[in-house]
């Protein structure tokens, strides 16, 4: 007992080092204040950022690739199951018999295709799914049952011309229109209304010519329900002018997907 300090000696020390330790804790507690603080802002700029870029410069998180990434390079979220429909053309037959990689390839392409036009074309639509052993393939089906063949097509091109007129007089006689307009990088697009399998349904398409191949995309109706594509020309425009939508057709023209068109003279 002796050796130890008298109760007054103790009583500095074991305030100083509570105060030590409360110190300590403010520190802590300041600390993770500012990281969620830092958190926050962070994330406030990140959801404010839209418009246009937001279109042009998209995360490799986002499903869409980059200018400089390949679709097969990153994974389009989420994971649409493809719709299986037997083949009933000899280039569905084929593709049946492609190599893995390359049926691995397209399949990776349909599903950037799917995400993308999912986010691009009305709800009306309907969720947007690939169709196997057709890479030009996708089905619209809305929550109602309706479902709607979309057609989308990179094609290497044939000797007709980039662009043609719009046939006004003649669509507007049989209760169709047209439309044209000029893409991002002066590209020349044309989109047709026009009725389609019936005379009370109506299919809506865009087309133009990008690098070496013919784009088409096209919405149909769904016939049994008796539903015109619900997508006007002037959306159908506004998705084939997305940055996004123009960095999926310059990979499938830089790495072809299908075969050249062919037309029979006089047919």
């Amino acid at each position: 007992m002796a050796e130890l300090p008298s109760s007054h000696d103790l009583v500095p020390a074991a305030v100083a080092q509570g105060r030590r330790r409360r110190a300590r804790a403010r520190l802590a507690v300041a600390a993770g204040i500012a990281c969620v603080a830092g958190a926050m802002v962070f994330g406030s700029l990140a959801l404010t950022t839209g418009g246009d870029a937001d279109r042009t410069v998209r995360p490799a998180t986002s499903g869409t690739p980059s200018p400089h990434e390949s679709p097969e390079s990153v994974q389009p979220e989420p994971y649409r199951t493809p719709v299986h429909i037997d083949p009933t053309s000899d280039d569905e037959r084929s593709m049946a018999n492609l190599p893995s990689a390359e049926r691995k390839r397209r399949a990776q392409f349909q599903q950037h295709v799917s995400v993308l036009l999912d986010k691009l074309l009305p709800d009306s639509v309907g969720l947007i799914r690939p169709v196997d052993l057709d890479v030009s393939r996708y089905q619209g089906e809305t929550e109602d049952g309706k479902v709607f063949t979309i057609i989308f097509s990179v094609r290497p091109s044939g000797d007709g011309p980039e662009s043609k007129p719009c046939p006004s007089a003649a669509l507007a006689a049989a209760g169709g229109s047209c439309k044209q307009a000029t893409l991002p990088g002066g590209i020349k697009a044309r989109s047709l209304r026009v009725f389609t399998d019936s005379p009370e349904t109506m299919s809506t398409d865009v087309h133009f010519r990008y690098g070496h191949s013919d784009v088409g995309l096209t919405v149909a109706p769904d016939v049994d329900a008796k539903a015109s594509a619900s997508v006007t020309s002037e959306e159908l425009l506004a998705a084939a002018g997305d940055s996004r939508f123009l960095d999926l057709v310059r990979y499938a023209d830089e790495h072809p997907m299908q075969k050249r068109q062919t037309t029979i003279a006089g047919g």
